[in-house]
């Protein structure tokens, strides 16, 4: 008898949170506005709990990501082939600026062009020795693979710009794993540039300094892979979305700056940096799979109140489900299309 009492009570809670009826002034009590705090204080402690997973056990809970130089470097000229224009090559120096920069990033907890203190791209080219007369950067963040990074650039007007810009010659990239604003965060930096022993070979250029800051910060890389070509490990001071830096000007004197924190060392990869990780859950798939059973199971309850009101014939002056509908599958096609990768957008 005590079982039958309790199927019924879990008959009546299911009924109540899911089904129109007298108890829940016809409307299921899992759609009323006083549910919302619930859902929110939900997804509050989901958050929460991913982090933490994420920050103490990432090879459990992270980003998953295959993202290599050599690739970069490819899918970037294959670009610029397309638009008629010449091949850069791979530059040791500015792919060594490029890992100064990330670094400079983790440690100083910033997402920018230029650190707090005023450093800029340039003065990271300076300390390598590369002596420039054109020279841009962009940045990249959280990607998942090498041709999303690239492709991202290129929809982007700013970034396109600068992976289109002929009197580039030269190109260096750094892919680098760290902890920014208390999360696991992948960065890629991509430094442009021609040099002076190249200046016989560029047109004129009217001097047009442009910087475009984005800012947003976090500490200490954990993973550190430069596109360096075939070198054995140096050290270097560790001075610790993608946007577009450009700026022509003459050919510049090299003072070299030293800014030493603790050292870090860089591995030189066997031809081409990268990073490639995959823990045992992928922080971005479970974030979407969290949000897509969410969705679904709104979506059938509205779906079967809908079936029950209008068999009903019950009349309702406010609440009306499909508007609730639309709106759900509208961020289920924004969760299919979103990609968890961030540039500077102008």
């Amino acid at each position: 008898m005590s079982g039958y009492h309790e199927n019924r009570n879990m008959f009546d809670l299911l009924r109540h949170l899911f089904l129109p009826h007298h108890t829940n002034n016809h409307r299921p009590k899992s759609i009323h506005i006083d549910a919302l705090f619930v859902y929110v204080l939900f997804f509050v402690l989901i958050h929460a709990l991913v982090g933490i997973v994420a920050r103490t056990s990432p090879g459990v809970l992270g980003y998953a990501t295959d993202i290599f130089a050599d690739q970069l470097l490819a899918f970037t000229n294959t670009k610029r082939a397309e638009n008629g224009l010449s091949n850069l090559t791979m530059n040791n120096q500015l792919s060594q600026a490029a890992v100064l920069k990330a670094q400079d990033m983790f440690a100083k907890n910033y997402w920018a062009h230029a650190s707090p203190e005023g450093k800029t791209p340039w003065d990271f080219i300076n300390s390598t020795g590369y002596t420039y007369i054109v020279a841009g950067e962009n940045l990249a963040k959280n990607f998942s693979d090498s041709a999303g990074v690239v492709e991202a650039w290129m929809a982007s007007p700013t970034h396109r710009d600068n992976v289109l810009k002929a009197q580039y010659q030269d190109v260096g990239f750094a892919i680098v794993n760290g902890i920014l604003e208390g999360e696991e965060t992948t960065l890629v930096v991509q430094m442009f540039g021609s040099s002076s022993s190249q200046v016989a070979q560029l047109p004129q250029l009217t001097p047009t300094p442009k910087l475009l800051v984005q800012y947003m910060p976090s500490p200490t890389p954990i993973v550190i892979a430069p596109a360096v070509a075939r070198e054995k490990s140096v050290e270097v001071p560790q001075t610790q979305t993608p946007s577009e830096v450009t700026t022509v000007g003459e050919p510049q004197t090299q003072t070299r700056t030293s800014t030493v924190l603790a050292p870090a060392r860089v591995f030189a990869a066997d031809a081409f940096g990268g990073l490639s990780q995959t823990p045992l859950i992928d922080r971005t798939m479970l974030t979407k799979y969290i949000a897509f059973i969410f969705i679904a199971l709104m979506l059938v309850i509205l779906i079967i109140d809908a079936v029950i009101a209008s068999k009903r014939k019950i009349v309702r002056i406010s609440g009306h489900n499909l508007a609730h509908i639309m709106f759900f599958v509208a961020i289920i096609l924004i969760l299919v299309i979103a990609t968890p990768g961030s540039v500077l957008y102008e």
